[in-house]
């Protein structure tokens, strides 16, 4: 099976705002969104059900969760306990939501920077105060570091917000790391709430290891919040997923909002049960396409921009680039006013991605190429 970009004319004609938000002559590759059309089976019940009318009110479904740990055992060999999974809008309403009930305001809550930007909206939109216990950067990828996760854990700390896989450097924690995460968590009672949205995204050298399939204090200390927008590029349809695998766990998460599944679209829960059952074929093939952009983004830097330096990520579809080299102040700025090409400036995720871009790779070869061709007009004059 094969899947390609569609035209940038035809991309244009999209009404999502990563085509709505800049000018018709800028190559826009921020937000996390695909440029690929989605997977036939997802069309096909999305079609039918606007056909039939068929756009109410969702509420519980039983047959996404069971669709969810057939995918999970397959991809992941994780044994998912479909009797506790619940639903959510999105992953954001998600992980605010769980950070709600294990906390109360003012309470810290730890992240990884660089992270996903919308990680410190969450923790401001729960009333917590944000730690920072950055990443190291270690040769080509980057670690966590530990002895600073337990300091701040003994220090009091009541959730560890996690990234796995990590957005923007694409690192995949390994077992080793995710093992110290559980032991410590036990020990200072941390919530760790792993956000495993990017976790099919997972290229060939790595290996992807759900949090709560880790080991028992894994499950003790763990909740998971997922979806299939990033994957099969649904984020507008709004269903997330709150895994958890132990009682007592599960017992708190009785605090959730009850109206937390009417609130998720039905289009999105069906058309997630459909991802998990029917689409993996799909994004297979978009994770081959993922991956020759990944590394064909490499060598289109290495020609064009040589002092930049990008480190080619082990999963996601996001590439973290950094343009410190050139000297110049805030580059993601710069390159669109006068290159007409739209990233994610870097510093959004922490202050150690000053300078850094990060770019979306699921899009064309064509696309990658003009892209690059623009900024190094911009950052070689």
């Amino acid at each position: 099976m094969r899947v390609s970009a569609d035209s940038l004319s035809d991309l244009r004609k999209r009404r999502s705002a990563k085509w709505r938000s800049f000018d018709k002559d800028v190559l826009p590759l921020p937000v996390a969104e695909m440029d690929y059309p989605i997977a036939k089976p997802i069309q096909e019940v999305l079609l039918d059900m606007v056909k039939r009318s068929d756009v109410g009110y969702g509420g519980v479904i039983p047959e996404l969760p069971k669709a969810f740990a057939k995918f999970a055992k397959r991809r992941w060999n994780w044994d998912v306990d479909i009797e506790q999974f619940r639903i959510s809008t999105d992953v954001g309403v998600a992980g605010v939501e769980v950070i709600r009930v294990f906390t109360n305001p003012g309470d810290k809550v730890v992240i990884n920077s660089p992270v996903y930007h919308n990680f410190y909206t969450w923790i401001n939109e729960a009333k917590c105060q944000m730690v920072d216990v950055p990443l190291i950067k270690s040769g080509e990828d980057y670690l966590l570091d530990t002895a600073g996760l337990e300091k701040e854990f003994a220090a009091g700390a009541k959730v560890f917000l996690m990234c796995h896989p990590h957005n923007p450097v694409g690192h995949v924690f390994s077992r080793v790391e995710l093992s110290e995460i559980a032991k410590l968590a036990k020990q200072y009672g941390v919530l760790v709430i792993s956000d495993e949205i990017h976790a099919p995204l997972i290229f060939k050298e790595a290996k992807f290891i759900p949090y709560l399939a880790l080991n028992e204090d894994a499950r003790e200390t763990g909740v998971c919040i997922t979806s299939a927008s990033k994957s099969w590029n649904l984020a507008g349809l709004k269903c997330a997923q709150i895994v958890s695998q132990h009682p007592t766990i599960f017992e708190k998460l009785n605090a959730l909002p009850v109206s937390s599944p009417w609130r998720a679209s039905i289009l999105g829960t069906w058309a997630s049960q459909v991802a998990y059952d029917q689409g993996e074929k799909w994004l297979d093939a978009v994770l081959r396409n993922v991956d020759r952009n990944r590394k064909y983004l490499a060598k289109l830097l290495k020609k064009n921009l040589p002092k930049a330096n990008y480190e080619v990520p082990a999963s996601t579809y996001l590439a973290w680039v950094d343009l410190n080299a050139y000297g110049i102040e805030d580059p993601a700025k710069v390159l669109l006013e006068k290159g007409r090409v739209a990233f994610n400036d870097g510093f959004d995720f922490g202050p150690s991605g000053k300078n850094f871009v990060r770019i979306n790779l699921a899009t064309s070869k064509a696309m990658l190429r003009k892209a690059v061709k623009r900024m190094a007009k911009v950052l070689n004059d």
